[in-house]
């Protein structure tokens, strides 16, 4: 189903049961597989590569030669809910944990999403992953950029160029990222902090504060690569220590007696 008013690119292929919505503009050369969604506005570059049951949201801006594996989602709502009055959550972060009176109850109010997905040239894109649209500016994404299964970009993101995502990344929101940093699986960025460019997170890392460029780091929370190795061996070193300690204290108290 492609609507009247979409423009098609020359010598675009596009597979069975794919649906093209209004004012929507396909690049030339663009292969578009079988259950591929694409709504209404959303603007996809020449060479482009789309694999089957992709979702494309309203004016979501795509480059050229972007590859997108199956069942990628691009544009949805970001996460973005608020109360009227102060949460628990709220309160726990201002206070750090002391407050534990509970609150009236209080329901979560919606956030629109009015911003956009843009997505630069050469851009890789992993089955499964979901890149969620701006609540007011944009989610961007850089050229080069690589981006694995399930990686979670949230809303108000800025990637940029040439970065590498592993697989199940996960990024809060309005999160700034430069170019080339590489953050492997399982790695959790928290919500408005700043990775400087050419940083490199180890797998499962987590990183709660802003990182300044070239940093490598490791752990939960995120160190520096060699603090935390002597971390680990210090970890390691701790049942020996306390059998130490415990034969220590046996000494004293039997000097004492």
């Amino acid at each position: 189903m492609i609507d009247p008013s979409a423009q098609i690119g020359a010598d675009v292929a596009i597979g069975p049961f794919v649906v093209i919505g209004a004012g929507a503009i396909i690049g030339p050369r663009a292969r578009i597989a079988p259950h591929v969604t694409i709504a209404e506005g959303a603007e996809i570059g020449s060479d482009a590569l789309i694999h089957a049951g992709v979702r494309i949201a309203h004016h979501v801006q795509i480059g050229d030669r972007v590859i997108i594996q199956p069942n990628a989602i691009i544009g949805g709502d970001g996460f973005s809910f608020v109360t009227p009055e102060k949460s628990q959550v709220e309160i726990a972060r201002r206070s750090l944990g002391k407050a534990d009176a509970a609150q009236a109850p209080q329901s979560w109010a919606r956030i629109h999403s009015l911003g956009r997905v843009v997505i630069g040239d050469d851009v890789e894109i992993g089955s499964g992953a979901a890149i969620d649209r701006g609540t007011v500016a944009n989610t961007e994404i850089g050229s080069g950029t690589k981006i694995d299964n399930l990686v979670h970009i949230g809303h108000n993101c800025r990637i940029g160029r040439d970065c590498l995502l592993c697989g199940q990344v996960g990024f809060a929101g309005s999160c700034v990222v430069g170019d080339r940093v590489v953050l492997g699986g399982q790695c959790g960025v928290s919500d408005n902090i700043e990775i400087g460019s050419d940083v490199v997170a180890a797998g499962a890392t987590k990183i709660y504060s802003s990182l300044p460029p070239g940093r490598m780091v490791m752990g939960s929370p995120a160190v520096k690569m060699e603090t935390h190795i002597e971390m680990y061996k210090a970890q390691r070193r701790l049942p020996r220590l306390a059998k130490t300690v415990a034969a220590l204290e046996k000494k004293v108290n039997n000097t004492d007696t």
